[in-house]
């Protein structure tokens, strides 16, 4: 092994073996109900699932939306405005910046005696992000169909008013903005949740059509139809899950070649008495006919961040966080690892407002390939700054 790559490669083996390890710690929440005085001990807050809406998840980074009764049912209303400024500095290039509005998304969440929700989030810009109905079966099953993301990476499900960071980072440009294997798509989901249990166990499964729905897929290829399974247990205060999918020949990028790729995940929030620490873990494997590679691929990514303050919404805080990612796109090929590190801070109102800076370093090795470069630029090595101003309501 090279010795420039001594340090990358000890980096992805902490994230495979360590990560997940470190969100067996407990995690619950702190969140005083709004009437109590702050100075009142802090109760623990139940941990949001991931997409579940029969849990009733508030749609943003509020207390829930503005919620409007009717005779049968109830809206609720919630949204959120993101501003950034993006300073980059590509391997061999200069900085160069750009002001941006990422998300300016309304939600509307109709629900009717915790067994029907249709929920609708669009961006203001005209782009529809979600936009599905759910069906509460019974016998703890339940079906929900329409467009909504793929439940594999569980940062990728986790809403990005909840995450610390501004941005998911090198794994977000491989598995979404690359790949096309996570995100949002149209598809039908049946789910099922253990309500005898006395910890959360949860199954989702479903069919995703793939993310270019404009090329019509032939019957004997498979409509293009995407096929996913994910579980998730909550032992205490801790959440592990597995999921897993698989890209048939027609419906993958590669063309006639299919693709596959399964993960294990962990999350966690530590209760403190001035705060709280929160930690994501995942490790994924699989085979992308895109890449083209003779081996698999591996990916491993963790997210930890520590709240001081924010112990009840509205209130202030401050958190500094860090996240770390790493892909060796094929594990047969020597010198051919990506990495990136990011280091940042939020300050604002607990699940009201923040202000986040973050800067990242990514480097991708010599012997990366040029077809996975290709797929993103943003893959190439590079530095950058990010600065947010982010409002939910």
């Amino acid at each position: 092994m090279p010795a420039s790559l001594s340090v990358p490669r000890l980096l992805l083996a902490a994230l495979l073996f360590f990560g997940p390890a470190a969100g067996a710690q407990a995690r619950s929440e702190t969140a005083a109900p709004p009437q109590q005085e702050p100075a009142a001990p802090a109760t623990p807050e139940p941990v949001p699932t991931v997409d579940t809406p029969d849990d009733a998840i508030p749609p943003v980074a509020g207390d829930g939306g503005l919620v409007l009764p009717t005779a049968i049912g109830e809206v609720v209303v919630g949204g959120r405005v993101d501003v950034r400024e993006t300073l980059e500095h590509p391997q061999g290039g200069i900085w160069a910046g750009e002001l941006t509005i990422p998300a300016a998304r309304l939600e509307l969440s109709y629900r009717w005696k915790k067994r029907l929700r249709a929920v609708v989030e669009f961006d203001v810009r005209g782009e529809i992000k979600d936009a599905f109905i759910w069906l509460k079966i019974g016998k703890g099953f339940s079906t929900r169909a329409g467009r909504f993301k793929v439940p594999l990476s569980l940062v990728e499900l986790e809403s990005a008013t909840r995450l610390p960071v501004v941005r998911r980072g090198l794994l977000r440009a491989v598995l979404n903005d690359a790949l096309g294997l996570t995100g949002r798509s149209a598809g039908a989901q049946l789910e099922w949740k253990c309500s005898q249990c006395t910890q959360q166990l949860k199954v989702q499964a479903g069919v995703w059509q793939t993310s270019d729905p404009d090329n019509k897929v032939a019957l004997e290829r498979g409509l293009g139809l995407i096929p996913a399974i994910r579980g998730s247990y909550e032992l205490e205060s801790v959440e592990l899950g597995a999921s897993a999918l698989y890209q048939p020949k027609g419906s993958s990028p590669g063309g006639d070649e299919s693709s596959w790729i399964a993960g294990v995940d962990a999350r966690h929030t530590l209760s403190l008495s001035t705060g709280a620490l929160r930690t994501w873990a995942e490790a994924m494997t699989g085979r992308s006919a895109l890449i083209g590679g003779t081996g698999n691929i591996l990916l491993g990514r963790a997210v930890s961040a520590w709240r001081l303050g924010g112990t009840a919404g509205g209130l202030p805080y401050v958190e500094p966080f860090l996240m770390l990612s790493a892909m060796d796109p094929d594990l047969d090929s020597p010198d051919d690892l990506l990495w990136e590190g990011a280091l940042g801070l939020n300050a604002g109102q607990w699940q009201r407002w923040r202000i986040q800076a973050q800067f990242e370093v990514r480097k991708a090795s010599a012997g990366v390939p040029p077809v996975l470069k290709a797929l993103e630029e943003s893959l190439a090595s590079r530095r950058a700054l990010l600065v947010q101003l982010e409002v939910g309501f």
